[in-house]
């Protein structure tokens, strides 16, 4: 089936999808990670706020 599937070009337009997805992961990844240190550092520092 793989190699069907590898002839037809069934899968050139999976791979755009599947590198903006990774790259959607990684900028929520970032914020995630920024808004974390943020809530930890406003726990431990709240008089800064």
């Amino acid at each position: 089936m793989c190699r069907f599937a590898a002839v037809l070009g069934l899968y050139e337009g999976l791979r755009p999808a599947l590198r903006r997805s990774n790259m959607d992961y990684v900028i929520a990844g970032i914020a995630s990670l920024g808004l974390f240190i943020y809530l930890i550092y406003a726990l431990l520092r709240p008089e800064k706020f």
